[in-house]
């Protein structure tokens, strides 16, 4: 097997998709061992794990380069090809506890 190109340390951000659906969500990592995630700061979306979720590992190792160089690289490809990127997470400044589209930044 090869090695792991994200981290999943307790805080950061990991591409997931929910177990059964077609969207695309940012998570924080709550719990490194076992893993558990979060998508929103309240609701079924707060406390996920094991089988709740699928890691999109080579999306989250081009959000995680994002996030250590300050770039924006992964939300632009994502935002060309029409795919929405979503969260409701307060590290990513959305307040109100419901699912927005993350965009990149201007």
């Amino acid at each position: 097997m090869g090695e792991q190109k994200y981290t999943t340390n307790v805080g950061d951000f990991i591409v997931i998709s929910i177990t059964g659906g077609i969207e695309t969500y940012i998570a924080e990592v709550m719990c490194s061992d076992p893993l558990r995630l979060k998508v929103k700061e309240n609701g079924p979306f707060a406390n996920l794990r094991d089988d709740d979720f699928i890691i999109n590992a080579e999306e989250t190792r081009l959000w995680q380069k994002d996030v250590r160089e300050n770039t924006c690289v992964y939300l632009e490809q994502k935002t060309r090809a029409g795919i929405r990127v979503l969260s409701g997470l307060k590290s990513l400044k959305v307040y109100d506890n419901r699912l927005h589209e993350i965009l990149p930044r201007k």
